[in-house]
């Protein structure tokens, strides 16, 4: 028996596999002193490269990098202060909350305070799920409430993970914001922890340090601030065992705890127990403002007539989407902007028209002169548009100026000087008749139910991305104006008129289409209602027939004010009716299509699948991609002779990838391919087999022999443990020497 015994090889188990991964050898530095060779910079001239394979000229390259640190450094400045403006709100209502606290028990006799228990004033902040943008939200509310002269702690829960580390973290801060306040009133006693060598954090030296301060009015006044920033990150155990000691110390020291969630409500009452949450006095407060934000950013950036750079349909509904689907980031939305600017002028040589483009202190844009001169590759690259070749042909059937039309074509000094100037006017005078046509429809829906309401972000993507005949919104918001009484529509048309008039547009045959004048035809709609008379039939007067005709029902179901009001004559409807048209004819004339625009193609960033890809990665798809086809990944001559090579129609794919499993690829994907053809449980013994087989199969002709049977298990359990890290397998307990497929992945 003793003979019989065999000890098991380190290679029989296929089920079990062990990797030892060595550290790399970091090599040493040499310094300067020892090769006397100075290090070049990895990239210079901030990455910028010449573009038309490197024939741009310096000079352009560096008016495209100047360019974009003069535009994304304001933007990225305004974007910062509208995000701190409109979160303002919320962290101002949570401070009065501080402010306020506690005030009624100070103002009242002793007598009258002593309650059967303590409540600690608890205000609960819902953050929102954009969890990274807590930070720099909490740090303002921590900002601001040290500067009403609070003592506030911000903590987070990965360095509270006990209640001792929570009460150090808080102490260490309190207490030195208390030694500050000592310091700034003349107090050079540095208090009873002086020549102390261990401190003892708790809940009493807090007290003991704050009855030491309660001397000046100023401390009776301020408050002790405990920001937990992320609740649901905390222990609950920690937080319960904090929540009942602080309470027993309200009415000494007083305590204000705010909550950051991220979640709802209810994570509080999972995480603390009906004890705890009875001592707390809660007020609920909200500071997720990130669509406030995002609407706010959105009319400044896109909307305003001063954004030199804007983004068409599918790039905005890609920017749009990656805030609204995803976490509600001001700083993923932020990072994605950053991105696409970086794009356009890193990339697209024509950048550089934007320097003809200037802000004046109004708001207003004007063009001037390129301060460069236009490589005739440029001019080339100009003319090849589309939006500035129908530009020209227009011209040429209003003036038939083929002198004009020869030179644009062929002239670069021409293009730049004459044609260049009227493109980027007609551009500048199209983006301000479509930020008219936002604000007229924003003054619209404050007349409108709220159903029929939609944000800033929404307005704008319907605006780009959709015709105004083919657009559901625009249609609705029409229905309800032709549905409006008299007064209403005065109303609306003061509103419209007031909105025209503080417009800054330059040139009205340029900012809509067909040179509509806006403020005239509303002045004109006005004086119309004001004085129905002038649309009455000539007919109706010379036989002296009645004003008022019988309703039928079509009207009834226009206007259904005419149910219970039927002093209307038909002079005064027929003055809404054209009242209703003149606002629909705005509309449609502000909000035309921004392809009709010249330059569109430069100026509207398009690259949507540059965003997705770069910010919406799928790593998923990547790795079977990558497994599938290696041929594409791996550059050998072996799997791209072989693709080439193959001509058999059963062993190519729709996309002419060769499906054949060859011994050249790599082991993994060797094993991928071969799980693919197996069900959802895997035998290990026959997964093995063909394994081998394959590995041995050409290895045997092309080496002369076929490699060593443990070799090539231990290539294949390597291959079965990234399978598995990757999660396309995962080992099972009713079978051992089986694996389950799972049906994703990753």
């Amino acid at each position: 028996m003793v003979d019989a015994y065999k000890p098991m090889d380190a290679f029989d188990s296929m089920t079990e596999s062990t990797f030892i991964l060595k550290p790399s050898l970091t090599p040493k530095q040499s310094t300067a002193k020892k090769t006397g060779v100075s290090h070049q910079p990895a990239f210079t001239n901030g990455g910028f490269v010449p573009l038309f394979q490197g024939k741009e000229s310096v000079e352009s390259m560096e008016l495209r990098r100047r360019l974009f640190n003069e535009m994304w450094g304001p933007l990225e400045q305004l974007l910062v202060d509208t995000e701190q403006q409109v979160n303002q709100v919320g962290v101002s209502e949570v401070c009065n909350y501080v402010n306020s606290s506690y005030t009624r028990v100070e103002s009242v006799e002793k007598g009258q305070l002593d309650q059967p228990f303590a409540e600690m004033s608890t205000a609960v902040a819902f953050a929102g799920v954009n969890t990274g943008d807590h930070n720099k939200l909490f740090e303002s509310l921590q900002a601001q409430l040290t500067a009403s002269g609070h003592h506030v702690a911000l903590l987070e829960s990965q360095y509270c993970t006990s209640l001792g580390s929570m009460l150090k973290c808080m102490l260490d801060q309190i207490l030195g914001s208390l030694d500050e306040d000592q310091r700034a009133a003349g107090n050079s006693r540095l208090g009873v922890l002086a020549g102390a060598k261990t401190i003892a954090y708790d809940m009493g030296l807090l007290k003991l340090r704050w009855d030491e301060a309660a001397g000046s009015t100023s401390t009776r006044s301020n408050r002790v601030v405990v920001i937990l920033q992320d609740f649901e990150g905390f222990a609950p155990m920690v937080v319960d065992d904090f929540v009942r000691i602080a309470t027993s110390y309200c009415h000494s020291v007083p305590i204000v705890v705010v909550l950051g969630l991220a979640t709802s409500y209810e994570s509080i009452h999972q995480s603390l127990t009906k004890a705890s949450i009875s001592m707390l006095n809660v007020e609920k407060f909200n500071l997720q403002r990130s669509k406030e934000c995002i609407d706010a950013a959105i009319r400044s950036v896109f909307v305003r007539a001063t954004g030199m750079l804007s983004f068409g349909a599918e790039a905005y509904k890609s920017l749009l989407d990656q805030f609204l689907l995803y976490n509600f980031s001001i700083t993923g939305f932020v990072k994605k902007l950053k991105f696409a600017a970086m794009d356009f002028f890193y990339a697209q040589p024509l950048s550089v028209l934007i320097s003809m483009l200037q802000c004046s202190a109004s708001g207003m844009l004007s063009v001037r002169d390129c301060p460069i001169r236009l490589s005739p590759e440029q001019a080339e690259l100009i003319r090849m548009q589309r939006s500035v070749q129908r530009f020209l042909e227009q011209q040429l059937e209003e003036t038939d100026d083929r002198n004009h039309f020869h030179l644009a074509l062929s002239n670069d000094e021409y293009l730049q000087k004459t044609v260049l100037p009227q493109l980027l006017r007609r551009l500048v005078s199209f983006r301000a008749g479509y930020c008219l046509g936002i604000d007229f429809v924003v003054a619209l829906q404050d007349m409108v139910p709220e159903s029929l309401r939609k944000p800033i972000r929404t307005l704008h993507y319907y605006g780009i991305g959709q015709k105004f005949d083919d657009c559901m919104h625009w249609k609705a918001l029409s229905a309800v104006v032709r549905r409006m009484k008299v007064p209403d529509m005065e109303r609306l048309l003061a509103k419209l008129v007031a909105v025209a008039a503080a417009a800054a547009i330059v040139d009205w045959d340029f900012a809509t289409k067909d040179g509509l004048d806006v403020l005239q035809l509303l002045q004109q709609s006005r004086a119309l209602l004001s004085n129905p008379e002038e649309l009455a039939k000539p007919e109706s007067a010379d036989t002296g027939e009645p004003s008022k005709r019988i309703r039928t029902r079509t009207d009834m179901e226009n206007r259904p004010f005419l149910l219970f009001d039927n002093s209307s004559s038909d002079q005064m409807l027929s003055a809404l009716d054209q009242c209703c048209a003149n606002i629909e004819t705005i509309l449609r004339a502000c909000l035309s299509p921004y392809q009709s625009a010249p330059l569109y193609e430069v100026f509207y960033y398009k690259h949507s699948l540059l965003l997705d890809t770069t910010f919406s990665a799928q790593p998923r798809a990547a790795v079977q991609a990558a497994l599938g086809k290696t041929a594409y990944y791996i550059d050998c001559d072996c799997c791209k002779a072989a693709t080439c090579d193959s001509d058999d129609p059963d062993t190519a794919s729709e996309d002419g990838v060769d499906q054949r499993v060859m011994p050249s690829m790599h082991d993994t994907s060797i094993a991928y391919r071969l799980h693919q053809e197996c069900g959802r449980m895997i035998n290990l013994y026959d997964w093995h087999s063909a394994f081998s087989s394959v590995v041995e199969g050409e290895s045997a002709k092309a080496r002369g022999g076929s490699p060593c049977q443990r070799a090539i298990q231990a290539r294949f359990m390597r291959a079965v443990e990234e399978m598995r890290l990757l999660g396309f397998i995962k080992s099972t307990q009713r079978k051992t020497d089986h694996v389950i497929r799972l049906t994703w992945g990753m």
